[in-house]
């Protein structure tokens, strides 16, 4: 088992001991796992450019001590006959493309070492080798080889290489390059590793950290307790199984409360949706639609926007409640809402006050030619054969009548005035002149396999 102990707290400024700044697991074990690699890498990177500088020096060395050889060899001629121009232009020749930043020529058998330059007798200086990183390296970096030029067993001069220390910063380049390679390869590793620690060890604390969280939110709530996560590791499994069974002996009593405060919210909501609907027809009922005519109105005012408000009315509903009875007169009611609902857009609300008179929100400023174009419209939609329970077929038609927020009012009462108003002048100017009554519908006994559906509002 784990033994849970506290953490060690250090003595603060005061003497008082004070506890360390809290972390998470998962970032502790980061930290550690940056550190081990970072230490990792930089002793390697250290070892292994002491090594590569070594093995470069000993090479150099090697390679320069060669070249030197084959150079004495090559101005043998020259310093016998105390040429100068040739000495000079054969090591021009010969050096220019290697490794070599200086050459000197000194007549004698004396070591050069000690030598100034005011006794060489012929030198080489490779072009901005004397300047910048040329000359720090070569000043941090000395390497020369010196060997004598000699003829028939007689020590002629003296000739020393400088090497080019431009293959120094090279390989130091190079190194730094592996080095952050490296430290790149050890993040990689490093991020594997924590996200292998994280998927065993961590994740599995957090995610039953998280799981205690969510189960203090959803208890109140009396939703019942989901199991605790399991990760794969004895002791976290323990604690995991001694959290289920303390969430067990709380559970089923809160279960039973929620499922009585579900069964009252769900009473609620049917209640109110009963109340913001109308019983017959479906459409919002006189309460609700006021209510969202008053919210319009309310956004209308703080945003100086406008809408259009149409009042219904049914012709001749009396006339088909009195021929053909209320079911017939409740039939056509549903059409007529079911109607006007689909010629609408969805943002758009239609309502029933009562009896055959019905109300359209329309939302948005349109022109008046758009608004009576609207009216039209809901005209057609309605006049379409509707099948009576009796087998007989009527089309029904509607008196419009439009009020324009902030034109006609800018009150509910104002609007609803002018809308009703104006639905009254439509249909006294669509009375028959002859009788001075509306013509009556027209009925027939044919029967309709389809009705064509309304054409929708555009948006």
């Amino acid at each position: 088992m784990v033994s849970l102990r506290p953490h060690p707290k250090r003595p603060g400024k005061s003497g008082a001991f004070v506890s360390p700044a809290p972390t998470t697991l998962l970032a502790l074990m980061r930290a550690a796992t940056w550190r081990i690699g970072l230490f990792s890498v930089l002793s390697v990177g250290l070892v292994l450019a002491a090594a590569a500088s070594l093995m470069l020096h000993l090479s150099t060395v090697r390679n320069l001590e060669l070249q030197a050889r084959s150079l004495a060899y090559s101005v043998e001629a020259a310093v016998m006959f105390q040429d100068r121009e040739a000495v000079e232009s054969l090591l021009q020749d010969l050096l220019r493309h290697e490794p070599v930043s200086a050459a000197r020529v000194h007549l004698g058998a004396a070591s050069l070492r000690d030598s100034g330059p005011a006794q060489d007798f012929a030198a080489y200086r490779k072009p901005g080798s004397e300047q910048g990183w040329g000359a720090a390296a070569e000043a941090l970096w000395p390497v020369r080889a010196e060997v004598p030029v000699q003829a028939q067993g007689r020590v002629l001069a003296m000739v020393q290489l400088q090497a080019d220390a431009s293959a120094m910063l090279q390989l130091l380049a190079w190194i730094a390059g592996g080095v952050l390679l490296a430290m790149v390869l050890s993040g990689l590793a490093v991020m594997q590793i924590s996200r292998r620690f994280a998927d065993r060890l961590a994740m599995p604390l957090q995610a039953l950290a998280e799981h205690t969280q969510l189960m203090r939110q959803v208890r109140p709530a009396g939703r019942a307790p989901l199991p605790a996560p399991r990760a794969g590791v004895v002791e976290l499994d323990q604690l995991s199984s001694d959290f289920d069974a303390l969430l067990q002996d709380l559970s089923a009593h809160q279960l039973r409360l929620l499922s009585e405060h579900d069964a009252l919210r769900h009473a609620h909501a049917r209640l109110n949706d009963q109340a913001s609907r109308d019983s017959l027809t479906g459409v919002a009922s006189r309460a609700h639609f006021e209510a969202m005519l008053a919210r319009q109105l309310e956004q209308a005012q703080r945003e100086d926007g406008g809408f259009l408000l149409y009042f219904v009315d049914a012709d001749h509903f009396k006339e088909i409640n009195d021929a053909h009875g209320h079911e017939a007169g409740d039939c056509v009611l549903i059409a007529l809402a079911q109607r006007l609902r689909r010629s609408v857009r969805a943002e758009d609300l239609v309502g029933r006050l009562g009896g055959d008179e019905f109300v359209v929100l329309v939302k948005g400023r349109y022109p008046g030619s758009t608004a009576q174009q609207i009216a039209e419209h809901l005209r057609t939609a309605v006049a379409e054969v509707v099948h009576l329970p009796n087998g007989l077929t009527v089309i029904p038609g509607i008196s419009v009548g439009l009020a324009v927020y902030p034109e006609h009012g800018r009150t509910s009462t104002e609007l609803m005035k002018a809308a009703d108003l104006d639905m009254y002048e439509h249909k006294r100017a669509s009375r028959s002149p002859a009788t001075g009554t509306n013509a009556a519908p027209s009925t027939t006994r044919s029967e309709l396999e389809t009705d064509p559906a309304p054409k929708r509002l555009p948006s």
